[in-house]
């Protein structure tokens, strides 16, 4: 591929083992390169739950990126906003209607940049005076199904709606995408998409994969992710696989002895 001039990681499953920690030979290798190109983590976190991985990783300042939200938000890494969108009250109210006349059991999560969930006893008001950048729900893989198998009209026509997990139900608006916020930031830093390499494990990570130079999918990932990538790692986020995945890129060949 072309020269390598940003790459961009998803955390969870990816970046992060099952622990959620960073390997010490992933930690090193990305302090080694991170004055050469641009390391800019794209997940479905918020902000304030990424901001300890990127200190690990020396990348605190303001010429460093996050995409936050699964594209909702873009900050650069001193948390000022260089891009957001919000999901209208209107439609966070029709969702909260929904679950309620239909007597769902779940556990929502509203995302202001700040973690909240059930102790907000008035969801009306809340959305009145809380910018929402996604909304999750977390019940059993069958009420997620329900959930997604009968949402409003309005819901499906306002927002995006994905499941990172079987017991996941995620939204954010139309259009918000991993790869929407990829192409934002790429332009703003007037990196061109064939000088990028995307890695990923989920299927929301499917579309940025196949959107940059280079996409790859962990080992770990399902059959899906790795039909739609460039390359495969033999390693998993358990097993520095991004560290691997980068210095086989980077070198043009990889030292078969480090994974002792």
């Amino acid at each position: 591929m072309n020269k390598i001039k940003a790459i961009i990681l998803d955390l969870d499953g990816t970046l992060l083992d099952d622990n959620k920690k960073i390997g010490d030979k992933t930690i090193h290798y990305l302090r080694q390169i991170k004055n050469n190109l641009k390391i800019i983590p794209a997940s479905a976190r918020q902000f304030c739950t990424i901001k300890p991985y990127l200190e690990n990783l020396g990348l605190l300042d303001e010429n460093n990126y996050t995409i936050c939200f699964n594209g909702s938000l873009i900050v650069n890494n001193k948390e000022s906003e260089i891009f957001s969108s919000y999901i209208d009250k209107s439609v966070v109210i029709k969702i909260d209607n929904f679950i309620l006349d239909n007597k769902i059991d779940w556990t929502y999560y509203l995302y202001d940049n700040r973690l909240l969930r059930n102790e907000i006893s008035n969801i009306e008001k809340f959305a009145n005076e809380n910018k929402i950048y996604k909304m999750v729900g977390v019940s059993t893989p069958s009420v997620i199904n329900k959930i997604r198998s009968n949402l409003p009209k309005e819901v499906l026509e306002n927002l995006e709606i994905t499941s990172s997990e079987l017991n996941r139900i995620e939204f954010v608006n139309k259009g918000m995408t991993k790869v929407k916020s990829i192409e934002l930031l790429l332009n703003k830093l007037d990196i061109d998409k064939e000088n990028v390499v995307a890695i990923g494990d989920g299927d929301n990570d499917i579309d940025m994969i196949k959107y940059v130079g280079c996409g790859i999918a962990m080992s770990n990932s399902p059959e899906i992710v790795k039909e739609n990538a460039d390359i495969v790692t033999e390693y998993s986020n358990n097993e520095d696989g991004v560290y691997y995945a980068i210095k086989e890129l980077l070198s043009e060949g990889r030292d078969n002895d480090e994974r002792q």
